[in-house]
């Protein structure tokens, strides 16, 4: 293992950071693009085709190590469980203290940290990959501090899960039932004061002119109470971002600074009207109910099928977590391409949604040209690829689908010579 963690390492350190003149550059050979080549040209002879080659190559990099971030964590669970360490852990803490809550709560932060500990040389060989691509220019120290920090985060909700339910498992026949509304309560409730608790990246002025065009790109939309917030994610990143966020009345169009910077304001209009269209058909609320359905789903079979091993004579309900731990992360694996489906149809219909409210094909294409050049993000990934890890479909796919050009991507749909002037339903 270590032999390959080595070799992806040394692949992702191949890749140089672009010079500081790379963004005026890519820039202004985006702008000087006239709309009939926009509209006319096959996606694959608008973009800077060395970029694409090196997005092609570091998208393999960052793929290959999500495999191993999540077979690592896997893997780190079943050691747990198999070798005993985690019966060896809850005896230490029972030798300790008599409080069972205590002893709960010891175990599920070892449980919760030990995944986070076990893929970290893969979580480094994706930062570095993003580093030396120039998608993020954090440094080394502050990325180690912020990955401490999440691995503490996760021994505290590991500690605080495995104490509620097992609480809960003791005293409450249905327990199951809070369990599940726990979890979708929780997550609702988060993505919900995302946009506006002060956690995270910070918020910044939001300039007048911008919020006078998304106030008329929301009107148009038919979103007209729909705020937008500018954050500083330049601070942690050089990635273009324009997003949707909240549900109900926090919904917000979320901006970076980053995005500001590079786009024009036709883009900046078709990006608004995109996030618009995902408050106005409420995907926000939509992925987060999806989500905490399919890992309900996968927390109950994880449960089932742990049932079927046989208990050792070290085993009890406490120390077998971990063994419930592999197989929903088995579970996992297999439901994730089903969430990334549904996460491409939503974003389907909000580019449909979007282009019908502000029809200006040109500019989505350029758009999303210079997402391609700017962020590095390939027009078409393999096959494979798409289908289980993107959340999105294909750029290549979405320029061909707005400009009615052929569709650069193996597998793809038919061009659209006349895109659809209406939202669908």
């Amino acid at each position: 293992m270590f032999v390959t963690i080595a070799a992806v390492v040394a692949l992702a350190c191949a890749f140089a950071p672009p010079p500081a003149s790379a963004r005026t550059r890519l820039d202004a050979r985006v702008d000087a693009l006239s709309d009939r080549v926009l509209l006319t040209r096959d996606a694959a002879g608008l973009v800077d085709p060395g970029r694409q080659r090196r997005a092609r190559a570091i998208a393999d990099l960052r793929h290959g190590a999500s495999i191993g971030w999540a077979i690592a964590q896997i893997l780190a669970v079943w050691w747990l469980w198999r070798s005993g360490t985690g019966a060896r852990v809850r005896d230490m803490v029972r030798r300790r203290t008599r409080s069972r809550v205590a002893q709960r709560a010891a175990f599920g932060a070892v449980l919760g940290a030990i995944a986070p500990i076990a893929a970290f040389p893969f979580a480094l060989v994706s930062y570095r990959v993003g580093f030396n691509a120039g998608v993020t220019d954090q440094r080394l120290d502050v990325w180690i501090l912020g990955y401490l920090m999440r691995v503490l985060l996760d021994a505290a909700i590991g500690a605080l899960v495995v104490s509620v339910v097992l609480t809960l498992v003791e005293n409450v026949r249905a327990w199951y039932l809070y369990v599940a509304a726990g979890l979708y309560g929780g997550a609702l409730l988060a993505v919900a004061l995302a946009p506006i608790v002060p956690l995270g990246t910070p918020h910044k002025t939001t300039p007048h002119a911008v919020t006078a065009l998304a106030t008329e790109v929301a009107r148009a939309v038919g979103v007209p109470d729909r705020p937008v917030v500018v954050l500083a994610t330049s601070r942690r990143g050089n990635a273009m971002s324009v997003r949707a966020a909240g549900i109900g009345p926090t919904s917000r169009a979320v901006v970076g600074d980053v995005a500001l910077a590079h786009v024009t304001e036709p883009e900046l209009r078709i990006a608004l009207a995109h996030a618009d269209a995902h408050v106005l058909t409420a995907d926000p609320l939509r992925q987060t109910l999806f989500a905490v359905t399919l890992f309900v789903f996968g927390a109950a079979l994880a449960v089932l099928l742990s049932d079927r091993v046989g208990f050792r004579r070290d085993d009890d309900a406490l120390s077998r977590l971990a063994l419930v731990a592999t197989f929903l992360g088995l579970v996992l694996i297999v439901l994730y391409p089903i969430y990334t489906g549904y996460a491409r149809n939503l974003e389907t219909r909000a580019d449909r949604i979007a282009l019908a409210a502000v029809p200006d094909r040109a500019a989505t294409v350029r758009a999303m040209v210079r997402l391609a050049d700017d962020d590095l993000v390939p027009l078409c990934d393999r096959r494979s690829i798409r289908w289980y890890f993107d959340d999105r479909p294909a750029l290549g796919g979405r320029i061909a689908a707005a400009a009615g050009t052929a569709d650069p991507c193996p597998g793809g749909g038919p061009a659209t010579a006349n895109p659809p002037s209406s939202p669908s339903p």
